[in-house]
């Protein structure tokens, strides 16, 4: 493993001495829908005044510029794709690799502009903690999914029986371990480590992309939790699709941005409904191409990837992986679902879904042309599952949002500057 300090790279925002606000050193996990989720709040710390250092795998770097933060690339060794056989093994070092990727990057963004607060998902902790530790600062977690306490497990989900679980004993996990030991040792932070990796129960708050309605035992939550909803931007709302004449009912499928390598799957939903009064739009992420489709029926348009809300406005039902960003929009727009989990923590969201009666659940095994119509038919029909998705949506549309994870955040550092004024001062000798 490289220990090699990816280069930092900053946007023009003006010398450091000359910028407003308080700073703030943000950590992303290199999938879509976590960066997504986060891009209102950074916008909206922005728009205060704040500045904000967004340290992000460089092939999403793209999608945090835009937000006017200065960007700190790193180079990710996280798949872009998740194959649904990978074992609790594998992902295991492949997110142990992926938490300590940024490290050099982090670290050096953070000497060259000392950080009030760091901010960072849930599954960027390590880095975090030592950029965190060493500049004697606070730190926010953000939840793309579930939140996680006593009363809900990591995922929403207790270990998977159909998977076995890590081995401890693997050969590679000791390995691994050896590596990032030397890594933190060469960027000069293992003292950092000395209490052991980060455990997130110092986290000043916890911010979640969910609404509290939709989170698994919601009520056992406390203050430490902002569920701050979808944080959707105005940008969020703006595409290139517009419905076909005639108002058909539309149906938006999608299996999201991380395991997305089925083009079984889109061919079976095209075939579900060819020559329905349907118009099915498919949005097929980067694991399939739409001419590895073939010829479909006239009814069914597929896209490497549309903007979900511009369809979701027009659709009657939305057939998904169960990816808490994808619900939370359909929600948003008063969509029902169909949920085909990929992963075993789309199965305790699809759970959820089944739970609140918001939509259907139909297990990858089961799937056909039938159970999939039918499926879809049901949830556009009944009229107590339109009726829930309703309500849900008035939680949704109605939620904290970017100004309330905004203000927390201004309330965590102002809280923190006045602690740092209290503490005795050593007068140098």
């Amino acid at each position: 493993m490289s220990l090699r300090r990816p280069p930092v790279t900053l946007t023009d925002a003006g010398p450091v001495g000359e910028r407003p606000g308080q700073h703030v050193l943000w950590l992303g996990f290199p999938a879509y829908g976590h960066i997504k989720a986060t891009l209102g709040m950074v916008e909206e710390l922005l728009r205060r005044g704040h500045r904000v250092t967004y340290v992000v795998a460089d092939r999403l770097a793209g999608h945090v510029a835009g937000t006017g933060a200065r960007v700190v690339p790193y180079a990710s060794v996280f798949p872009e794709s998740i194959a649904a056989t990978e074992t609790a093994t594998t992902m295991l070092l492949a997110f142990l690799r992926e938490s300590f990727a940024p490290l050099e990057a982090a670290l050096g963004a953070a000497a060259a502009d000392p950080p009030q607060l760091v901010v960072h998902d849930a599954l960027a902790s390590d880095t975090a903690a030592a950029v965190s530790r060493r500049h004697h600062v606070p730190t926010v977690r953000t939840y793309a999914g579930f939140g996680t306490n006593e009363h809900v497990p990591q995922n929403g989900t207790e270990a998977d029986p159909a998977h076995a679980p890590a081995d401890p004993d693997d050969p590679r996990l000791r390995d691994l371990a050896g590596q990032l030991t030397a890594r933190v040792e060469a960027a000069g932070v293992a003292d950092q480590f000395a209490g052991g990796l980060a455990s997130g129960d110092d986290a000043a708050v916890n911010i979640s992309f969910v609404v509290r309605e939709f989170q698994m035992r919601g009520e056992t939550f406390g203050d430490d939790y902002l569920f701050a909803g979808p944080c959707l931007r105005a940008a969020d709302f703006t595409g290139p699709w517009s419905p076909p004449p005639g108002a058909p009912p539309v149906l938006l499928v999608s299996l999201g941005t991380s395991v997305n390598r089925r083009p079984d799957f889109f061919r079976s939903c095209a075939e579900s409904f060819a020559g329905t009064p349907w118009h099915v739009v498919m949005t097929l992420g980067n694991g399939v191409d739409p001419s590895d489709l073939g010829t479909l029926p006239p009814n069914v348009e597929a896209h490497a990837w549309l903007p979900h809300l511009a369809v979701l406005e027009h659709a009657t039902a939305f057939v998904c992986q169960g990816g808490t960003g994808s619900l939370m929009e359909a929600f948003h727009q008063g969509v029902p679902v169909v949920v085909v989990p990929q992963q075993p923590d789309q199965g305790a969201i699809a759970q959820q879904v089944v739970d609140l009666g918001v939509g259907r659940s139909v297990s990858p095994g089961d799937l056909d042309a039938h159970t999939l119509r039918s499926a879809v038919e049901a949830i556009a029909a009944d009229a107590e599952i339109r009726c829930r998705v309703e309500e849900l949506s008035r939680s949704v549309r109605t939620a904290p949002g970017a100004a309330a994870v905004a203000d927390r955040l201004e309330a965590i550092m102002a809280g923190a500057g006045a602690d740092a004024e209290q503490r005795p001062r050593v007068r140098p000798r």
